[in-house]
């Protein structure tokens, strides 16, 4: 479903411009256009109108020239703004569950004919589709169930403009003040909410809660009874090694993105006892959940898709078309999404990686007799149509001397390889990032594992050249005021994180820096030390005067030589962080939470690799900033 927020933007036919410190050239697509259209239709799976929830399925169908080959575009309008649900791609079907406003929607299919070199974009077709209400009248509310065992479907009333609206839900019985979700600003119309963090086969109570100045208005409760977890839910086993303490009640979820491997697991949510509160109805290689319980993900290496609670797709693109804006632009295309990373800006905009790769005849041991393949990244930023607005090239800013720390190299189809020149049998894995993060001054820090470096880009908000601002970790251009007095390999080195995930900063600009958490694979001071575990690391970062102080430095108890999360949890009586080590052996991962001391005070276990895990407040509330 199309969110109100997604709604404000450029018309659907804005093609954004690149800013040139980024791009070598702004020529345009190379398309043409047509005066004599194919005959395009648009249908809808069941008829217009329909209440607010009901899935309906549009399938566009082109009578043109025998073996002509086309491509489509979803878009949905509403109240005069149209937003992309689905770029172009052969896919000629969108399924559309829109849950969250009532009215007339436009749902429009924009087809190309791909047959030859130069596509031929055709005139866009709408068909005009109204989704009911389920409440109208001032005060009332109405709850239902919906395709997924544990999310109910809350509508409630319209309310005052200026006010907002949310639902509270609580277990039958429980003394607890319960959950809630995220908040909409009120409207005269209704308000409808997917409500997720509950138990199955247990019965919850429910109601809205109005709030403005000086205001807070209680809806009714309403009972809601979820039902069984589904048949085909892998086998997953949750395990509690130190249990919760008080604060813990703060952050009462943890979410677990499971690998989509042999091994089959869903990404799940559980309560602190490890019970499924929330699942993903299928595998998904997810790599954030965004405010109001979006979820990104990549349905595989070419495909990116949002997805609601419910596991309905709200968006989507795809390498190929991706590389279609970059490639007019003059730049380096992608052989694969980097799927370690998407995070929304606070303009709309998405924050990204992709993965691509370069013959070399001279670094990194590359001849012209015998020539080497380099995989490296790309950032890249979408405005929220899913259009191109700015790009950064690993190869145009780093040195290609540098080989990867550990000399990694992938093979096709090789554990958390990307694609590469298919005339190579292995490619050097130069840089490996893993996580990107927007900084409080426009900038972006990238994770790049294999450098064991986190650097900081110039982006400037869109405007930046994309030159190194800094490097940070083991001979970069930090140093750390208080390193450990018990070390072993290359002591530059066992202070620093190594093969690192997750570095983001949790809070900036503070007097004497900015708060840093990083998960510490280690990799690097393993193979130095004769072994060691994977650490939690929370840093104060000294931009001004370039160094780090170790605030946390807590072994976690196993190693993980791949994958990993990080993050802070500010509660009530102190400050805590939490890891997921989340390739440990068995295969199994843990989510540990430090004290500031480094000491271990909650562990939960899962017998399955987790990418990230991640402790909540709740499913519609990011952990990250």
């Amino acid at each position: 479903m199309v969110r109100m927020c997604r709604l404000a933007i450029a018309s659907l036919f804005l093609v954004s411009l690149f800013t040139a410190g980024s791009f070598a050239t702004t020529r345009s697509l190379a398309t043409t256009k047509k005066t004599a259209s194919p005959t395009i239709t648009l249908t809808p799976s069941v008829d217009s109108p329909q209440f607010l929830g009901t899935s309906v399925v549009w399938t566009a169908d082109v009578q043109g020239p025998e073996g002509h080959r086309y491509d489509y575009r979803f878009s949905v309008s509403f109240q005069n703004q149209i937003q992309i649900v689905r770029d172009f791609s052969l896919n000629n079907s969108f399924t559309w569950v829109p849950w969250t406003v009532e009215g007339t929607y436009q749902v429009i299919v924009t087809v190309r004919d791909i047959t030859g070199t130069s596509y031929t974009v055709y005139d866009p077709v709408a068909v005009p589709y109204v989704m009911l209400p389920w409440v109208t009248a001032p005060g009332g509310s109405a709850v239902h169930s919906t395709s997924h065992p544990l999310v109910a479907l809350f509508s409630g009333p319209p309310c005052q403009s200026g006010h907002s609206l949310l639902v509270r839900f609580y277990q039958a019985g429980s003394a607890l003040q319960g959950t809630t979700t995220n908040s909409v600003p009120c409207s005269q119309n209704s308000a409808n909410f997917l409500v997720a963090g509950m138990l199955p086969s247990t019965t919850y109570l429910m109601h809205w809660e109005e709030y403005g100045p000086n205001l807070l208005n209680v809806g009714a409760d309403l009972p809601f009874s979820t039902d069984a977890i589904s048949a085909n839910y892998p086998p997953t086993q949750f395990t509690v090694n130190v249990p919760p303490t008080a604060h813990d009640a703060e952050y009462p979820e943890v979410l677990f993105q499971f690998l989509p491997t042999n091994d089959p697991h869903w990404p799940t949510a559980t309560d602190l006892a490890g019970n499924v509160i929330w699942y993903f109805p299928q595998q998904l290689q997810m790599s954030r959940i965004e405010s109001g319980g979006y979820i990104w993900g990549f349905v595989d290496d070419l495909t990116l898709a949002e997805f609601d609670l419910m596991g309905n797709e709200i968006l989507e693109t795809n390498t190929r078309r991706i590389n279609e804006q970059l490639q007019a632009r003059g730049f380096r295309i992608l052989d694969d999404f980097n799927i370690h990373e998407t995070r929304r800006l606070p303009n709309g905009n998405l924050l990204l990686l992709g993965s691509s790769d370069l013959v070399s005849t001279e670094y990194q041991g590359g001849t012209k007799e015998n020539p080497v393949d380099i995989l490296g990244d790309l950032i890249l930023v979408l405005d929220p149509n899913l259009q191109v607005v700015w790009a950064w090239d690993a190869f145009l800013h780093e040195d290609l001397n540098r080989k990867a720390t550990q000399g990694e190299i992938c093979k096709p189809g090789g554990g958390g390889c990307p694609r590469f020149n298919a005339e190579f049998s292995q490619a050097n894995d130069w840089l490996h990032s893993n996580s990107a993060q927007l900084t409080s001054d426009g900038n972006i820090i990238v994770s790049e594992r294999h450098q064991d470096f986190v650097i900081k880009v110039n982006y400037q908000n869109g405007q930046g050249d994309g030159s190194i601002i800094w490097r940070m970790g083991p001979y970069g251009d930090f140093t750390i005021t208080n390193p450990p007095q018990q070390t072993c390999g290359d002591p530059n080195v066992f202070p620093w994180f190594t093969h690192q995930h997750d570095a983001a900063f949790q809070a900036e600009g503070g007097m004497q820096g900015s708060v840093m958490t990083v998960f510490d694979d280690g990799n690097l001071r393993h193979a130095q030390c004769n072994g060691g575990n994977s650490r939690g690391m929370l840093m104060l970062v000294n931009e001004a005067n370039m160094t780090v102080t170790l605030l946390t430095q807590g072994d976690l108890g196993g190693y993980s030589a791949a994958l990993g999360s990080a993050d802070q949890l500010v509660a009530s009586d102190g400050i805590y962080s939490s890891y997921g080590n989340g390739a440990l052996a068995g295969p199994s991962s843990q989510s540990t939470e430090l004290d500031l001391n480094g000491d271990t005070v909650y562990q939960l276990q899962a017998n399955a690799t987790s990418y990230r895990i991640y402790r909540r407040q709740n499913l519609y509330t990011p952990t990250w900033p």
